[in-house]
């Protein structure tokens, strides 16, 4: 079994590989065959790192990574004539992806009992930046698109706050793997939104994509290692 879960991560490092040179050298091909398949691939390597696991937890990040998946192909085609309907599809998939996440973290150590409710003050930053970053981007994001982009921009940092309100309540390697995975996946949705709402810069798409799919694989890497030799302190699984 680990030595097909190391098959697997090969796979997904390649994969990444791939579709970074397509980005980079702007080859439509490579990228439409490596990027539906990443996370479907990590998926996999997360399923054969923790066989006959039957946990909340697994289940929501597998969730989210399929969700991630539809995400990836809808925004392959946003662009073109229908942009705003793939980008609007692209976006609730994420949001989805999102929801499963911030669902499985606060399933390990709800907000009742996590480290939000000691340091509370630890939103705060989040929350700031948040409000800033849709300051920013506001007068650039077309009428029909500021909700969504909202909503969205809450959820994900909702996500990271799951991830931050893990502190102390898993092991150190477990929450610094989530931790440095969640950040880079709200960097790479800040890139996306800086780069379609009114401050493109070159080299976005390797820079948004090297983000998202490093996020990914720490995301799932803590979650891998939590699943298997590291179980949350508390008892407690109501949010």
């Amino acid at each position: 079994m680990e030595r097909k879960s190391i098959l697997w991560l090969g796979a997904f490092a390649l994969l990444a590989v791939v579709e970074l040179t397509g980005e980079a050298l702007e080859n439509r091909s490579l990228i439409l065959f490596s990027k539906p398949l990443l996370m479907p691939v990590l998926a996999i390597w997360l399923m054969r790192r923790t066989p006959g696991i039957r946990r909340f937890f697994r289940h929501t990040i597998l969730s989210g990574l399929l969700f991630a998946t539809l995400g990836d192909i809808f925004l392959m085609f946003a662009g073109g004539a229908y942009d705003a309907l793939f980008f609007l599809l692209g976006l609730g998939a994420f949001l989805t992806t999102q929801a499963c996440y911030l669902g499985g973290f606060l399933s390990e150590v709800n907000l009742r009992n996590g480290y939000l409710r000691k340091q509370p003050y630890w939103s705060a930053p989040f929350g700031l930046f948040l409000l800033s970053l849709l300051a920013w981007l506001w007068p650039g994001i077309p009428e029909g698109l500021q909700q969504p982009v909202a909503l969205y921009g809450a959820i994900i940092t909702a996500m990271v706050l799951g991830v931050v309100n893990l502190k102390g309540y898993v092991h150190r390697d477990v929450f610094g793997s989530l931790l440095a995975g969640a950040l880079l996946f709200l960097l790479s949705d800040c890139l996306i939104a800086a780069g379609r709402f009114g401050y493109p810069f070159p080299g976005s798409s390797v820079a948004v994509m090297a983000t998202y799919i490093a996020g990914q694989w720490l995301i799932v890497r803590g979650v891998a290692k939590q699943l298997r030799h590291l179980p949350v302190r508390t008892k407690q699984r109501s949010v």
